[in-house]
């Protein structure tokens, strides 16, 4: 990934960028198509700058560590969505007109002050040409076969760093159990001798672009069609192992401390425009939550079981809620431990 992290020092800068002509949007990299962004500036000449986080994690100790940040937009979780929300950090959004077009399902998961993006699930990211079948087990990511031992990647973050571990423990990736953290940490630390990297795969990728050297990570989907356009090939592919599947949501807010609140929130209508929504998913290769979108897309699209789990598999997901502070405590714990021995290794 060519990153764009922002530090705290940056932020004073960015405060001065904000103009009527200009709105900054801080969201995951290669999730907003181009041409969506040409399209709205074309129609109103607002200018959109995009700033990049590499985990919600650290978007949200951002958040927390600064009151008034210096963006009009943010993409951030489900359950991030409304803890901000309740601190009265975003604007309100139900008024907003297109906002009908989103099934339900993924309007309850962002709340009021905030819109559903894109959904997907947690799984596994591959090469194909180095497995004979796809990965169907999360215990391949921890119990590593010999010839992938030094080329897996994971991720770091609150739940997804844990969640290999707690599906083979048979238990759920958000799971309050204290002895069943402490174990998974166990299984953690037996496999941290095989990681290659904790960083999200795409940053990876385009931190090392010269190097071949992962051949499965832990990721979203959706990630795989990055991973592709980034080599130029078709190699990569992603599966959602056995089990009931972990659902992310990824929800747009707009930032109540912006100086452009009302091309923030045009901005957002527009996103949810059924013509612009089903160019951006086509585009992103991601879950559209917008019905009137997907039936616009085309059915290869539609029926990419990589993209849109069976609705079976769908009603059986776990999406993602709020842990305890006990528990994200102790999640941050085993976190650090495990990517500090991760680091010390020779």
């Amino acid at each position: 990934m060519n990153k764009r992290f922002l530090s705290l020092m940056m932020l004073s800068f960015l405060c001065h960028q904000a103009s009527a002509l200009e709105l900054n949007v801080y969201l995951w990299e290669d999730t907003i198509a181009p041409s969506v962004l040409e399209t709205w500036h074309k129609q109103t000449g607002v200018s959109v700058n995009l700033y990049h986080f590499d985990n919600d994690d650290e978007r949200s100790l951002l958040m927390l560590k600064s009151v008034q940040l210096p963006f009009d937009i943010m993409v951030l979780d489900n359950v991030s969505a409304f803890i901000f929300s309740r601190q009265n950090a975003f604007e309100d959004l139900t008024a907003l007109s297109n906002r009908s077009n989103n099934d339900p399902m993924w309007l309850q998961a962002c709340g009021t002050h905030a819109i559903p993006y894109f959904w997907g699930a947690v799984g596994i990211a591959y090469r194909k040409s180095l497995f004979d079948k796809p990965p169907t087990q999360w215990s391949e990511v921890i119990e590593i076969a010999p010839q992938h031992r030094g080329h897996v990647g994971m991720l770091k973050d609150s739940v997804e760093t844990l969640l290999p571990a707690l599906y083979m423990l048979k238990a759920s990736p958000i799971t309050e159990s204290i002895d069943t953290l402490k174990q998974a940490y166990q299984l953690l630390e037996s496999a941290n001798p095989n990681i290659l990297t904790y960083e999200y795969v795409l940053s990876y990728v385009r931190s090392h672009p010269q190097t071949d050297n992962l051949h499965m990570a832990v990721a979203y989907s959706g990630d795989h069609y990055s991973l592709n356009r980034f080599f130029n090939h078709q190699d990569w592919d992603f599966t959602v192992p056995d089990g009931r599947p972990y659902l992310w949501v990824d929800c747009m807010a707009v930032n109540t401390s912006s100086p452009n609140p009302d091309q923030a929130k045009a901005f957002l209508n527009f996103l949810m425009t059924p013509e612009i929504a089903a160019l951006n998913a086509e585009y992103i290769r991601a879950a559209s939550p917008n019905y009137k979108a997907r039936a616009l897309l085309p059915e290869e699209h539609r029926e990419d079981g990589s993209i849109y789990l069976p609705e079976q598999r769908l009603a059986e997901g776990i999406i993602d809620s709020e842990l305890s502070a006990k528990n994200l405590s102790l999640r941050a714990k085993i976190i650090s431990s495990v990517t500090h021995q991760y680091e010390a290794k020779p």
